[in-house]
């Protein structure tokens, strides 16, 4: 019987293609190790999870199913921001590429949770990060909160980048999203316990970009622990 002449061709293809999708995922790998730990383990289980959630991911840009014009008194004023940072294309763990925080900065962050941990003494505590794993977190217990919480966890920031996320109020996602300051998680909406607010701030590289984010902070623990100003 002869052998077909397209044998070997066939062979070599394969085995090209096989090379090809080896080393896409391996640079896919080191891409998302290369962003940290958060979330879920990192290594090539937590990479074989990641990867799946990924096809679940939605338009993190896409707002239209969000209150307009009911924002919190205090982001009616909120500017433009500019320019977007690049974003990983992995959901977890969701951080930016580029416009990461000088490192001056985070000491100033720290600081405005740290203010705003004393300012709401038995309204908000410090605990570990339930969605993150490594990082300190906001929470704000059960008798305080009023409405629809991730159990109670509201807000955390990720070091050595200072990118934040945060469990917006529905009608707080609107302005923070258009107007440039940040976007909403992938996978927000699309999992059981990841809200469809839940958005990440990007990281505040000045002073102006700084107080911005304290206000939506702000904003955001008002609605969470229902403080009149909110109304």
């Amino acid at each position: 019987m002869k052998s077909s002449p397209f044998g070997p061709w066939r062979t070599a293809v394969g085995l090209g293609a096989v090379t090809a999708a080896a080393v896409l995922v391996r640079r896919d790998y080191r891409r998302w190790q290369s962003l940290g730990e958060g979330g879920i383990p990192w290594g090539v289980r937590g990479w074989i999870k990641m990867t799946g959630l990924r096809l679940r991911a939605g338009d993190p840009l896409d707002v239209a199913g969000f209150p307009d014009g009911a924002e919190h008194p205090d982001l009616k004023a909120l500017p433009q921001r500019g320019a977007r940072p690049r974003i990983a294309p992995h959901p977890v763990p969701h951080r930016q590429l580029d416009q990461d925080a000088p490192s001056g900065m985070l000491d100033r962050l720290q600081e405005v949770f740290d203010g705003e941990l004393r300012a709401r003494d038995g309204e908000v505590e410090e605990r570990q990060s339930q969605f993150e794993l490594h990082n300190p977190a906001f929470f704000v217990p059960a008798a305080v909160r009023r409405g629809d919480s991730v159990t109670g966890e509201v807000a955390h920031f990720h070091r050595p980048q200072g990118s934040l996320h945060l469990h917006l109020h529905p009608a707080d996602v609107r302005p923070v999203v258009e107007r440039g300051w940040g976007e909403l998680h992938g996978l927000a909406g699309r999992l059981a316990n990841l809200p469809a607010s839940y958005t990440l701030l990007y990281a505040p590289r000045d002073a102006a970009e700084l107080d911005a984010v304290r206000t939506i902070l702000r904003a955001t623990l008002d609605r969470a622990t229902g403080d009149p100003a909110d109304a």
